[in-house]
């Protein structure tokens, strides 16, 4: 898809046409714009006076939520790791006056790089000073690192006595 096109770039044509008597391809190859664009503008000019439609319907959509809004989101999703998306819709109103659909939330979060992961409470809250000792007294126990084996594997040449894992869908 190509960019588009500003209307400053569009007043152009009508300029080069009429008082430079340049022709059509000629408009192209200096502007670096398609054929279609200049007969369109062209007609635009005939039909309305200006380069543009005046009664095009404007391109997209009013944001609902301020940048203000969207920090406001970072430092409560930063703050509360584990936060409904309701919660957050309710913050926003009592505080800001907004109140987003769930939808536009989940979309401001995905564009903040967040995901639908879900990760236990429990495992926020670890503390790697614990996980690093606990790593210590493993080492301290096995000899060799080959002496462990997860758990749902066998050696090679037995049969697994039970083996777990994910089923998607399930």
């Amino acid at each position: 898809m190509s960019q588009p096109v500003t209307t400053h770039l569009k007043a152009r044509i009508p300029v080069l046409y009429y008082q430079q008597n340049l022709g059509v391809k000629e408009i192209c190859s200096l502007l670096g714009v398609k054929n279609s664009l200049v007969y369109k503008t062209l007609a635009y000019i005939t039909a309305y006076g200006v380069s543009y439609n005046p009664h095009a319907c404007p391109r997209g959509r009013h944001r609902i939520l301020l940048r203000e809004d969207i920090k406001f989101i970072l430092s409560l999703v930063e703050h509360q790791h584990c936060i409904y998306l309701d919660k957050i819709q309710e913050e926003l109103f009592s505080l800001h006056g907004c109140w987003p659909s769930i939808p536009t939330l989940v979309h401001t979060l995905r564009h903040l790089d967040f995901s639908r992961k879900c990760i236990s409470a429990h495992a926020l809250e670890r503390d790697d000073i614990k996980c690093a000792a606990y790593m210590n007294t493993i080492a301290d126990t096995v000899l060799h690192p080959d002496m462990l084996m997860p758990k749902g594997w066998a050696l090679v040449g037995r049969r697994c006595g039970q083996r777990r894992f994910f089923v998607r869908g399930k």
